[in-house]
């Protein structure tokens, strides 16, 4: 796993991005070398090791993933309005709204020119997979914007959301490593059903983080999502679940844009807290790592071929609080 994250390392170091206009690629160069967590990347060589295949091969796919994935970073900062990333200011904060938007698109046209470079196997059905996983996150990003207008949505189409938005790409960068090994279609779609487990157990821990997250660890600022009023898992299932006056309490928390921050975060955690909400989140989250070694088990590949796949799943497992 170390010798992925240096060759990661060594590719984002080396990406040939001008210098000029420098308002436009100093805060792409400043987001990059931030050295975020290269989870979606090292899937992706993860899944190509997995198969058989030439991990080099699978470069210039998970690069132009990680590129991506800091595209909707960038833009996702913007409509949040987000202070931190990574524990610095986000671009928006430091550039503006203007800048922000430019840097995004600019990361976007980056990946494509990136994903092209790979000439090798599968290479249709690569591009393919990536620009359908575009459409996904779009479409999933759109439902996390609606769901902010809406005091209260079913907990499925919150799942839809985060499977479009979030787990598709991890899903997307694991088929794209085993397609780049050209391994068989089995093994292609256990890889993706994989993935996509993987990433809503990871997207609702991010939910988790938000509230109970240290925030030296997370580089964020905890209480954003209850701020601006976003559905989480966490808030999802308080509003299915609460009380009387406690429900009355979220939505009018919920329902409010001027407010004291502390105020409102303290008070809708603390009605977390009381309905057990952390606890049943931790239980969404085991299920979906169980259905994830189900499809693992799937392959039928000898444990020294899928267990360094496994150990790093479990490393964004027990990520700390």
């Amino acid at each position: 796993m170390a010798n992925y994250h240096q060759l990661i390392s060594e590719h984002i170091g080396d990406l040939p991005l001008p210098k000029e206009p420098k308002n436009l690629y100093e805060p792409i160069n400043y987001m990059i070398s931030q050295r975020g967590k290269w989870i979606r990347p090292e899937l992706c060589l993860q899944a190509c090791a997995l198969f058989g295949g030439n991990v080099k091969n699978a470069l210039y796919p998970a690069i132009a993933y990680e590129l991506l994935h800091n595209f909707t970073l960038v833009h996702d900062d913007i409509m949040d309005k987000s202070d931190l990333r990574r524990g610095n200011p986000t671009i928006y904060k430091k550039w503006g709204t203007n800048t922000a938007i430019l840097a995004g698109d600019l990361l976007f046209a980056h990946a494509y020119q990136y994903l092209l470079e790979y000439k090798s196997i599968g290479i249709n059905k690569i591009i393919y997979l990536f620009t359908s996983t575009i459409i996904n996150i779009l479409e999933g990003q759109q439902m996390d914007m609606d769901f902010e207008k809406e005091m209260k949505i079913k907990i499925d189409n919150y799942l839809k959301m985060i499977r479009l938005k979030t787990a598709t790409l991890f899903a997307s960068c694991l088929k794209t490593g085993a397609i780049t090994a050209n391994t068989n279609v089995d093994n292609q779609d256990y890889i993706y059903q994989f993935g996509i487990n993987i990433g809503m157990a990871f997207q609702i821990q991010d939910d988790l983080f938000d509230v109970y997250g240290n925030t030296q660890t997370t580089g964020k600022t905890n209480g954003q999502d209850i701020a601006s009023n976003k559905k989480t898992y966490l808030s999802v299932k308080a509003l299915e679940i609460a009380q009387k006056e406690d429900l009355k309490t979220l939505k009018y928390y919920f329902s409010k844009t001027k407010f004291d921050f502390d105020e409102k975060f303290n008070t809708v955690k603390a009605l977390y807290d009381k309905y057990g909400i952390r606890q049943l989140a931790e239980k969404q989250i085991q299920l979906y790592f169980q259905e994830a070694y189900k499809n693992i088990e799937a392959l039928n590949l000898p444990e020294e071929r899928t267990s360094p796949l496994i150990e790093f799943i479990k490393q964004l497992m027990y990520r700390s609080f």
